[in-house]
Formats: C-alpha cells, sequence, structure tokens
C-alpha cells in the first residue's frame, strides 16, 4: 500500500508539474507581447517626435510639385469630345449595315448546311451502292448471298457460328459450299451434281464434343434445320479404284476430288459422304462400253451427263445404266454472274449515276453560295475596319479627356493636401502643441502600464518557477521515498519466495521419507520372513555364526550391505569371464575430451556473447543520448509554440521493437563477482536484469501528441483522430519547432494556411512571422493562393504578388497600374 500510495503521489505531482509549466509558459508569452507591445509604443513615440519635421519636408515638396504640374497643364490643349453626333451616327449607320451582312451570312451558311448536309447523305449513298457493286464482284460474298437465299437455317446458324466461335475446342468448318473452291469453273456444274445441295448446306465439325455443342446450340435450342457431320476419318483413309493413266486411256479428265480446293477435313467429308474420290468426270465423251463390261465405277460424270450403273444381286447380275443430264449453271459453287446479279448490278449502277449527278449540282450551288459569301464578308471586314478606326478614334479622345481631367484633378489634389498641412501646421503654432504633449502623455502612460503588466508577468513567471521547483523537489522526495518502498517489497518478496519454497521443499522431503519408511518396512517384513525361512533349517552351530556376523557388522546400514553384496557379485562375475574390454577406458577418455572441449567452446562463446553486447551498449550511449536531447530541444519549443496558440502538445521519441527480446547482460567484471558472492545476490541480479523489445531501430520515429480542447487528453497525430486543419497546424508548429535546430539556406512552405479557421491562420501565421523574422535565420518562403486581411507583418518580409493564368496579358505595362493607382488615391483624396 505504501508503494501505490507512492506512486499516485508521485503521479499527481508530476500531473501538476505539467500544469505549473504549462502555465509557466503562458506567463512568458504574455510576457513577449507586453514586450512587443512596448516596441510599438516606443516606434510611436518616435514618430511622434519625427512628425513635425516631416510635415515641413512635404509642404515644400508639395509646393514645388504644385507648381511643376500647374505649368504642364497650362501648356496642355484642351481635347476635343469624344462622343460628338457626327461620329455618333456614323457608329450606328455602320451598325445597321453589319447587322443585315451578319443575317445573310447566317441565311447563306444555313443554305451551305443544307447543301452540305444533302452531299453527306449523298455520298453516303454513292459508298453504300458502291460496296454493293464490290460485293457483287466478291465470290464468297456472292456465294453467301446464294446460301441465304437457297436455306435461310443455314445462313443463320453460320453467323451464329462465326460470332461464338469461343464455344468450341477445335476449328468448326463453315458450310462446304463456302470452304470449298472449283479450280476449273467448267467442272462447277458436275461437282455440285455429284455432291449435292445437301452436302454443300453442311457444316464440319472435327471432334463429338464440337458436334454436341453445335447441335445443342442450333439444332435443339435455335430450332433451326441444318446439316452437321463428325469426322471419323482421314483422307489418307480413301483411295482412288484406278491410276490416273487408266483414267487417260478412258477419257477420263481425272476424280472429282482433283477439280476441289478445301481444307483436308472438308476434303474427307467430301469422301465419306459423296465419294468425290471414286467419281470421274470429263468434259467430252468416255468409253461407256469397257466402264460397263469391266464394271469399273459405280458412278462418273461425262459429256454434261450423270451416269448409275447398278448391278443386280441375284440370277446374272446384270448391270442397269441409269443416266441423267446435269445442271447447265452452278448454283452454290458458281463464281460467274447470274441474271439476278446482272439485273442488280445494273439498277445499282442507275442510282449510282442519279446520285452523282445531284452531287454536281449541289457542288455548282455551292459554289455559287461561296463567291457570294466571300463578297459580303468583304464588305462587312470593311465595316469593322471602320469601326476599329472610329473606336481608336474615340479612345484616343477619351484617353486625351482622361489625362486632362486627371491632370487637374491632380492638382487640385496636391493643393489639397497642401492647405490641410499648413492649417495642420498652424494649428499646432497656435495650441496645437498641447494635442502632442496629450498624445505624448499617452504614450508614456501606456508605456507606464505596460512596465507594470510585465513586472507582474514577471512576478507571476518566478512565483510559477518556485511552485516548479517546490513540486520538483517534493517530487523527488517522493521518487526516492517510493524507491525505498520498491526496494524493501522487493526483499520481503524474495524472503516470502524463498521461505514458501523451503516449507515446500519440507513438504516434498517429509513425502520423500514417508514412502522411504513405508517401503523400509514392508521390506523388514519380508527379510524378517525370508529369515525365519532360513533359520528355521538350521544347525544351532549356524545359528551362533549368524548372531556372531550381526554383533560384527550391528553398526552396518543396509546400504552399506548392498553396495557390499553387489561388488562381492561382480568379482565374482569377472572372475568368471575373461576379462574386461581394452576399449571401454580408451572410450571414457574420448567422451571426456570431447566434453571438456565443447565446455571450452561454450564458455568462449558466452565471452564473445558478453563483449559484444557491451560494445552494442557503448555504441547506442553514444547516439541514443543525443538523440534524446534533440527530441526534447524539439519538444520544449513545440509545447511552446503550442501553448502560445491555446492548445496543448509535446512531441517525444517512440521506440519500436522487433519482436525479439533482448535480455540485459551483465557487465564482465560483475560476471567476475558472482562467484564470490552468494546465491541470493544472484538471483536479485537477475531480478533487476529486465527484458526488452525496442531495437528496430528502423522503425524508431518522433511521436506528435497535441490536444486541441481543455477536456481532451493528448493523443497521436494522425489522419483518423484530428482533422485536416488541425494536422495542418500541427504540422507547421512541428516545422517551426525544427528551424533552430536545423540549418539551411532556405524553407518552402506551400499552402499551410489551407483548411484552418480564421483564429488558427492568423496565430500561425504570426508564429512564422515571429520565427521567419530573427536575425541569423535563413531565407522562408510562404506560399499561398489567398490570405487574411490585417495580418501580422514585418518589416524584414517582402510580399510577391504572381500574375499568371490564361486571361493574362502577354506583357504588362506598370507604370500604368501605378499611375491608374495614383490617381484613384487623387480622386478620392
Amino acid at each position: 500500500s505504501r508503494v501505490a500510495s507512492s506512486e499516485n503521489q508521485r503521479r499527481q505531482l508530476a500531473d501538476r508539474r505539467v500544469l505549473l509549466e504549462r502555465e509557466a509558459r503562458k506567463h512568458l508569452a504574455k510576457y513577449e507581447r507586453l514586450e512587443s507591445a512596448q516596441r510599438d509604443l516606443n516606434s510611436e513615440m518616435d514618430a511622434l517626435k519625427r512628425r513635425a519635421q516631416k510635415r515641413k519636408e512635404t509642404i515644400a515638396a508639395l509646393r514645388s510639385e504644385i507648381a511643376q504640374l500647374e505649368a504642364e497643364f497650362s501648356d496642355m490643349p484642351q481635347p476635343p469630345d469624344a462622343e460628338s453626333d457626327e461620329v455618333l451616327r456614323e457608329v450606328a449607320d455602320l451598325r445597321s449595315r453589319k447587322l443585315e451582312m451578319s443575317n445573310e451570312i447566317i441565311r447563306i451558311q444555313d443554305e451551305q448546311n443544307g447543301l452540305s448536309r444533302s452531299g453527306t447523305r449523298i455520298s453516303a449513298d454513292i459508298s453504300s451502292r458502291t460496296a454493293q457493286l464490290r460485293d457483287l464482284d466478291d465470290v464468297a460474298v456472292q456465294r453467301r448471298e446464294a446460301l441465304r437465299r437457297a436455306n435461310e437455317d443455314t445462313f443463320k446458324a453460320l453467323e451464329w457460328l462465326e460470332a461464338n466461335r469461343n464455344m468450341f475446342s477445335q476449328h468448326v468448318f463453315a458450310p462446304v459450299c463456302l470452304e470449298a473452291s472449283i479450280r476449273d469453273s467448267r467442272y462447277a456444274a458436275i461437282i455440285e451434281s455429284i455432291v449435292g445441295m445437301s452436302t454443300l448446306r453442311t457444316f464440319v465439325v472435327q471432334c463429338d464434343d464440337d458436334y454436341h455443342t453445335f447441335a445443342r446450340n442450333v439444332i435443339d435450342r435455335m430450332r433451326l434445320r441444318v446439316d452437321v457431320v463428325s469426322l471419323r476419318r482421314t483422307m489418307e483413309d480413301f483411295r482412288s479404284p484406278l491410276p490416273k493413266s487408266r483414267l487417260d486411256a478412258l477419257g477420263f479428265d481425272g476424280y472429282a476430288l482433283d477439280f476441289i480446293d478445301a481444307p483436308r477435313p472438308v476434303l474427307a467429308a467430301l469422301c465419306d459422304r459423296d465419294h468425290v474420290h471414286e467419281t470421274p468426270v470429263a468434259l467430252g465423251s468416255v468409253d461407256n462400253q469397257a466402264i460397263e463390261e469391266e464394271h469399273l465405277f459405280k458412278e462418273y460424270v461425262a459429256a454434261g451427263t450423270r451416269y448409275s450403273i447398278t448391278r443386280g444381286r441375284y440370277g446374272s447380275r446384270a448391270s442397269t445404266v441409269t443416266t441423267m443430264r446435269t445442271r447447265p449453271h452452278a448454283r452454290l459453287l458458281s463464281a460467274g454472274e447470274t441474271d439476278e446479279s446482272r439485273a442488280a448490278r445494273e439498277q445499282i449502277t442507275r442510282e449510282i449515276d442519279e446520285l452523282r449527278s445531284q452531287q454536281t449540282e449541289n457542288e455548282r450551288t455551292m459554289r455559287k453560295l461561296s463567291t457570294r459569301e466571300r463578297k459580303v464578308r468583304d464588305s462587312h471586314r470593311q465595316i469593322e475596319f471602320r469601326e476599329n478606326e472610329l473606336r481608336k478614334e474615340r479612345e484616343n479622345r477619351a484617353e486625351a479627356m482622361r489625362v486632362y481631367n486627371r491632370a487637374q484633378v491632380r492638382i487640385e489634389s496636391k493643393q489639397a493636401q497642401l492647405e490641410s498641412l499648413v492649417s495642420e501646421e498652424r494649428k499646432e503654432a497656435q495650441g496645437g502643441r498641447t494635442l502632442v504633449q496629450q498624445e505624448r502623455k499617452r504614450i508614456e502612460g501606456e508605456l507606464c502600464d505596460n512596465a507594470k503588466c510585465r513586472a507582474q508577468a514577471v512576478a507571476d513567471v518566478a512565483e510559477t518557477v518556485a511552485s516548479i521547483a517546490s513540486v520538483l523537489h517534493d517530487t523527488a522526495a517522493a521518487g526516492l521515498q517510493g524507491l525505498n518502498n520498491a526496494r524493501a517489497l522487493n526483499v520481503l518478496r524474495v524472503e516470502a519466495d524463498r521461505q514458501r519454497r523451503a516449507v515446500e521443499d519440507a513438504k516434498e522431503l517429509f513425502e520423500q521419507a514417508n514412502l522411504a519408511f513405508g517401503e523400509a518396512k514392508e521390506h523388514a517384513k519380508m527379510c524378517l520372513e525370508e529369515t525365519r525361512s532360513v533359520t528355521d533349517g538350521m544347525t544351532d552351530e549356524e545359528r551362533q555364526a549368524v548372531r556372531d556376523a550381526q554383533e560384527q557388522r550391528r553398526d552396518v546400514s543396509c546400504e552399506e550391505l548392498e553396495i557390499e553384496l553387489s561388488t562381492c557379485r561382480q568379482r565374482l562375475s569377472m572372475a568368471a569371464n575373461s576379462g574386461l574390454s581394452a576399449r571401454v577406458m580408451e572410450q571414457y577418455a574420448e567422451r571426456k575430451a570431447q566434453l571438456e572441449n565443447v565446455e571450452a567452446d561454450h564458455d568462449r562463446t558466452l565471452v564473445q556473447l558478453r563483449s559484444i553486447r557491451k560494445q552494442k551498449r557503448s555504441l547506442r550511449r553514444q547516439w541514443e543520448t543525443p538523440l534524446d536531447q534533440i527530441i526534447q530541444r524539439i519538444g520544449e519549443n513545440f509545447t511552446r509554440m503550442f501553448d502560445y496558440i491555446g492548445c496543448s502538445g509535446e512531441v517525444r521519441l517512440k521506440r519500436v521493437g522487433d519482436g525479439v527480446v533482448s535480455a540485459v547482460e551483465p557487465d564482465t567484471a560483475a560476471s567476475d563477482q558472482e562467484d564470490e558472492e552468494g546465491s541470493q545476490q544472484q538471483q536479485q541480479q537477475q531480478q533487476q536484469q529486465q527484458p526488452r523489445d525496442d531495437e528496430d531501430y528502423g522503425s524508431w520515429g518522433a511521436e506528435i501528441r497535441v490536444s486541441f480542447r481543455s477536456n481532451e487528453d493528448l493523443q497521436a497525430l494522425d489522419n483518423h483522430r484530428q482533422s485536416g486543419g488541425e494536422r495542418a497546424v500541427s504540422t507547421i508548429v512541428y516545422l517551426q519547432s525544427l528551424q533552430s535546430l536545423v540549418a539551411a539556406p532556405f524553407r518552402v512552405v506551400d499552402e499551410i494556411n489551407q483548411g484552418m479557421d480564421q483564429r488558427n491562420e492568423r496565430l500561425i501565421h504570426a508564429l512564422i512571422v515571429d520565427t521567419a523574422c530573427q536575425p541569423d535565420v535563413g531565407q522562408y518562403f510562404l506560399i499561398t493562393p489567398k490570405l487574411l486581411q490585417d495580418l501580422e507583418y514585418h518589416p524584414m518580409m517582402k510580399v510577391l504578388c504572381i500574375f499568371n493564368g490564361e486571361w493574362q496579358p502577354e506583357a504588362f505595362n506598370f507604370s500604368k497600374y501605378i499611375n491608374n493607382a495614383r490617381g484613384t488615391t487623387s480622386v478620392r483624396a
């Protein structure tokens, strides 16, 4: 309880010391403000003394300047009127003509826009018709169009396939009529008659998974009637029945397969479905009799006729030949022009000619309108040129009139200023000295009051410092008392732990003794029974020998007897055996030497570890102490500046660990003394070595803690607790705290006042001015887009206004701005 009471007392004294230090800083800030007010009053007194002399010099300068201005004004001619009736009539006439021409230009532009839109539409129509002609010339497009006319379901399935090819694992081929091409157009109709329209509209897939995907989406879901085939054979599986030489002898040009160009999977599908690799074709006649007699082919095409040969299955198996004329023109494999495409071409050509005629007429009308617009714009520019001339003439006249009036007003202003100064001088000569004396007395009275207030502030500071000294004395006493109490408490705790362990050891020893007693008692009973069983069969002489042995070994314990028995048994065993192994002692010596080496290495490692830790502590003390001092100075400056703005704040060093707890190693001298001191001192020394985790030096930093409200504790500065303005205030105060510690040729602060309220902005601005305008301080740049009015400024400050933006003129005439400002000031006066 005494330790807790002492700790509570020290905590209360620490809180009271913080309050007293804050009160002392407030008194110091008040004293500094009074010092600043005294300097202002001294400056005001000096200005009062210099005012009379300065007024005389100003009167002389004004008289000289008025005489010069009157001489210049007398030589200045009267400027003409800038708003004469003739000029106004001409301006009105020009505006009327200019309005008529503007309306005319708008009407012409409307007509041009209409023609332009019409021309755009015509150009688009011509481009569309031209594309249609190109499509008619494109064989692939013709075939797609023919497929669309032949079977609408197949064309829809083709469009779906082209949009969803990513659904298939392998390439899916379009209908055969689009994938295949005929090497010689003369054979197109023949090939189409052999293959058939069904095959030409068939899609070809290369695996069963793609087949099921296509069928599920196109046939089942879209309900389209299309053909699709999945390949199970390749081109290597198909062989022609006769060689090329035999075909030439019969009059054939080749097999149908020889005249088809297509991907190999498509060719394999044609061979599998329509046997194009077995069907020969010829444009002319062939040896029909030899073909029928030798039964060479089941089907062939020659001279525009398709022959199908069937052979009977029974009897004489006579052959039957069926002939069918082939279509003169191919429908899906044709690359030529049909009657429908020819009619469409003629219709599109006529439409293109009509559109081009309209385009030519529009261009002719556009040229006429452009010529008319150019003439009207020339007249419009002439009127604008004349308007500019009149505007410049009026501006020149108005400027001359302004210069004339400005000179007159300036003379009148200077004369009024001169009369005011002369009147003030007369009043002062007649009795105005009393006013000066009254002003001087007022300043002297304020100086006296200021001195009293400063004296009171000094007294308050002295009283607060005395209170702080008393609190520090009480804190030191409480700390010493708490240290003594803690030390006594630790001694009592160590003694209590020792006695508790002694009691526990005694209990454990009692349990062991009790257990040993029970075991010994049982063993004694067993021995007694065994002895009785042995002595029952002995003779009197044997019993007497036993009693004599007992008398001789009465003082020998049971353990000694067991040891002696064991020794005897070992001797018997050694006597029974041939001898011990020679390697036993050698192995013992080797193990002993290895153990000694390991212990020596362990001792050397401990010595090195202690040395390294000692060096680490020495190095840490070299930089940690100066770092603590720097952070303490920054914290003092930070706290003083925060007290100036009526808030609380502090800066302290934040130590961060890396998760590894490092125990404090004792010095070497202390380690050497441990052997001489008792075990109790070793335990106390181990208790004083507190482990710590603060060696993640890369994460150390300065922690800023602030409080902007009187009822709020200090909290760490981050982007969650404080507002943007509060963070800006804390940042600039921290930078100002560093200024006296870090030497730099210049400092730049950009828009630090953004987000602050007016009170904080004024206080921070005053703080920056006070710290930046001290002697031997580097240059300080404060960049901001805006400032409050009536801020504090210093004679050493310079305000630079940057004119920038897209609305600024290319060059500034600063003399003009200065003259305008002076003229405005004269008029107001």
